[in-house]
């Protein structure tokens, strides 16, 4: 059984225990509402008043509001959504979780919840009074992935009085699922290329005769490709530190003027490919000197660098700025006139291996090569450091990070 399975099962098996008065009162409710006059049974019936009638159906349906009302106090202390339907097909009972999940009623029968209360309208005695139909699945309600297990409520013999679904958020872990098959396409695609160089040059300098000396160009290229796995892989393992709380920085001087200018000169050939305008602008130059970890610094901020470059079309702009806020922080902006982000993808930019789905204007979906880490990384170099990366977006109009450092971090 899967995780989803068991923890829905649990919270089926959490509603069961509730007891013997839950259970009364799920016969009582679901019997009161099959009863179409709310009267009690009786040979008498006949000689009652209009009057008497209409005073014990006022009471019948006084004694289903309140059992309701108590059912309700229940399964509003249960995390999971609860939604209960009667034979009839009417909604009788959605907890608070419920309604935090769909929003109104109206959204069970716009939703595919719907479906799920009708899928199993055939089955009509169960061995249980609280049994699960099918298996859980996973629906999509309000731009939200929920976990649904549909039961059936029973009597004592077994005679199906109604339909329970439980619904779990699982958004987060449709969204982790989703991460890691991302990570995986990912990682595979990045390691193809520096992996079938080396395979194809040293292919060919095996082929080469005994005795011939070592082509130099060969052996450049085979070094450069390893260096580019070898920082792949330290990358991964800095990813690794960062997951576990576990990243510590070094305390040297920064010049940041000079940071910004090594990494804006280390990126020429990708700025020169696509075509691009850069401009660095730094105020108080003499004074823009910090205490930090130079290297993770510029891992930083070339992955802040890159980024707009990657999403910026040819002929754009990007302009790197940088001054002294006060006299204890740095300000560093990099603003580009790329395709922007979209209000869908905003949230998650920062997540480990998110990877969005970035559009031109003409509606060209843009997938650069890359983990999916770059802002992940950025945003924790710069809180190690005490401070922070922030981000403005619209699409069509581009983008500006903002990083914030102070000129001296927090012990650590």
């Amino acid at each position: 059984m899967s995780s989803n399975a068991q923890e829905v099962s649990g919270a089926l098996t959490r509603i069961n225990q509730l007891g013997v008065a839950t259970a009364a009162l799920f016969n009582r409710l679901y019997g009161g509402l099959r009863r179409q006059s709310g009267l009690p049974e009786s040979s008498d019936s006949d000689d009652l008043s209009d009057s008497q009638r209409i005073n014990q159906l006022q009471s019948a349906i006084k004694r289903r509001d309140v059992e309701i009302e108590r059912l309700n106090g229940i399964l509003s202390t249960i995390d999971e959504g609860i939604i209960m339907q009667d034979l009839e097909g009417r909604i009788v009972l959605v907890n608070a979780a419920a309604r935090a999940l769909i929003g109104s009623r109206r959204d069970i029968w716009t939703s595919e919840l719907g479906s799920l209360f009708n899928a199993y309208r055939d089955v009509t005695t169960v061995e249980s009074e609280l049994a699960p139909l099918g298996e859980p699945t996973r629906i999509q309600v309000n731009n939200r992935i929920v976990g649904a297990q549909v039961a059936a409520v029973a009597d004592s013999h077994g005679n199906r009085q109604g339909t329970l679904i439980v619904l779990r958020d699982v958004t987060r872990d449709a969204l982790a699922d989703r991460l890691k098959d991302q990570f995986v396409t990912a990682i595979s695609h990045e390691l193809r290329t520096p992996m079938a160089v080396i395979k194809g040059m040293s292919d060919i300098i095996l082929g080469q005769p005994a005795g011939a000396p070592p082509n130099r160009k060969f052996l450049e290229t085979l070094s450069r490709n390893v260096d580019i796995l070898d920082r792949m892989i330290v990358e991964l393992l800095d990813i690794a530190e960062m997951s576990a709380a576990a990243f510590a920085i070094r305390r040297d001087p920064v010049d940041l003027e000079e940071l910004l200018w090594n990494v804006v000169n280390g990126m020429a050939p990708e700025v020169r490919r696509g075509q691009l305008d850069v401009a660095v602008m730094a105020r108080d130059t003499d004074r823009l000197q910090l205490v930090g970890d130079h290297e993770r610094l510029r891992w930083a901020l070339g992955h802040l660098l890159q980024n707009s470059i990657r999403y910026t079309e040819r002929g754009g702009h990007i302009i790197i700025t940088a001054s002294l806020t006060g006299e204890d922080r740095v300000t560093i902006q990099v603003v580009d006139t790329g395709v922007g982000i979209s209000k869908k993808d905003l949230p998650h930019i920062f997540d480990r291996f998110y990877r969005g789905e970035p559009r031109t204007q003409s509606g060209k979906l843009l997938d650069p090569r890359g983990l999916g880490q770059g802002l992940f990384v950025a945003r924790t170099v710069a809180e190690s450091h005490g401070g922070y990366l922030s981000v403005r977006s619209e699409v069509g109009q581009g983008s500006v990070f903002t990083l914030v450092l102070p000129v001296t971090p927090p012990a650590n």
